[in-house]
């Protein structure tokens, strides 16, 4: 059987993004800028690192990314010199070290000058050079002003490409300059099959299946780590404190809305964990619970559910979601993490 354009770059459960953007390097139209959006562990990075790879890959043009040749190679280990990736991690390295200083809110202006001024090199191994913004919500008040420029007309041979939860964390103006391509979530039963197909044993490819959310990346990394596994546990366990204890929910107007800033990463994970509690406690009461996420707390989850109106529980998720994205949009988080506790049951 034939290699699909999925198969090569070693995507799963997105082949109408991959078909279109295998399209994009055989014919040679490939957009100057992409702005790739969906949830966290959904493969945001892996497409945007597989057209990297795609990009640059010497192997003939209807065979790429080959995942064999040295250019392949470098993009996986993360060594090739015309692919930068833009995290926190790496404006530490690469910027905040030369100044002494650290910045964990933002991309700072040094690092969009740097980015200005490497984009504008022609590319050293490869025939394309490529940006890839790990997180477009870090592109804020005049680093994103500065950055517009490069966006709109980087040089014919570099790409810049965005990630996001979503496009409307991206301000209009970067966004309208970009070719949007939306993931969403992967299908649990294909989930099921990709862990099975890597020998997961399948007690645990089921409970990472129901639990991933949609999610491929994530179930694939916690089907990989018995650490991360075990992280995960712990935090769904700390979840279902917050949820259901007075002590939990103060402790998230108070401490994790102060310290948000400092721990946005951490914050985002316990409320995605949050919403998934509510989500079950939901199900449970609704006497759906062959379709719950987190079997770890269901006995505990489901009797104290049995307590409340489909309406409050309902009411609660949706508070929950919607606290995700206010964080996501920089609403305050004292404020969205407040509001979102007083919609939640007595």
């Amino acid at each position: 059987m034939s290699q699909t354009a999925a198969d090569r770059w070693g995507i799963i459960g997105h082949d109408t993004q991959v078909d279109a953007l295998a399209d994009a390097v055989e014919s040679g139209r490939i957009s100057h800028a992409y702005l790739i959006s969906g949830p966290v562990g959904v493969g945001k990075t892996t497409l945007a690192l597989s057209l990297a790879r795609a990009l640059n890959c010497t192997a003939d043009v209807s065979a790429r990314p080959c995942g064999v040749c040295e250019s392949c190679r470098r993009v996986e280990r993360g060594s090739h010199p015309d692919v930068t990736f833009v995290d926190f991690a790496w404006q530490d390295a690469v910027i905040s070290a030369k100044k002494g200083t650290t910045t964990r809110q933002a991309l700072s202006i040094d690092a969009v000058r740097f980015l200005r001024q490497d984009v504008a090199t022609r590319p050293i191994f490869g025939r394309w050079k490529l940006q890839i913004i790990g997180d477009a919500g870090l592109l804020t008040g005049t680093a994103a002003d500065a950055y517009l420029k490069t966006i709109e007309e980087p040089p014919p041979f570099a790409v810049i490409v965005l990630l996001a939860e979503s496009a409307e964390q991206v301000s209009e103006t970067i966004r309208s300059r970009c070719r949007v391509i939306e993931l969403g979530g992967v299908p649990r039963r294909q989930i099921l099959s990709a862990l099975v197909g890597r020998d997961v044993e399948a007690g645990l490819a089921d409970r990472l299946s129901r639990a991933a959310h949609g999610r491929i990346g994530w179930a694939l990394e916690m089907a990989a780590s018995q650490d991360a596994r075990l992280s995960h546990r712990e935090l769904v366990e700390a979840a279902f404190e917050h949820v259901t204890t007075p002590l939990g929910r103060v402790e998230l107007t108070g401490v994790i809305a102060r310290d948000f800033t400092r721990h946005r990463a951490q914050t985002f994970q316990l409320l995605d964990a949050v919403t998934g509690v509510w989500r079950d406690a939901l199900l449970y009461r609704a006497g759906l619970a062959d379709e719950t996420a987190y079997p770890d707390v269901g006995d505990r989850l489901a009797g104290w559910a049995a307590n409340y109106e489909l309406r409050d529980l309902y009411r609660a998720l949706n508070a929950s979601r919607q606290c995700l994205i206010d964080l996501s949009n920089n609403v305050q988080a004292r404020i969205a993490l407040h509001a979102m506790v007083m919609q939640w049951p007595d």
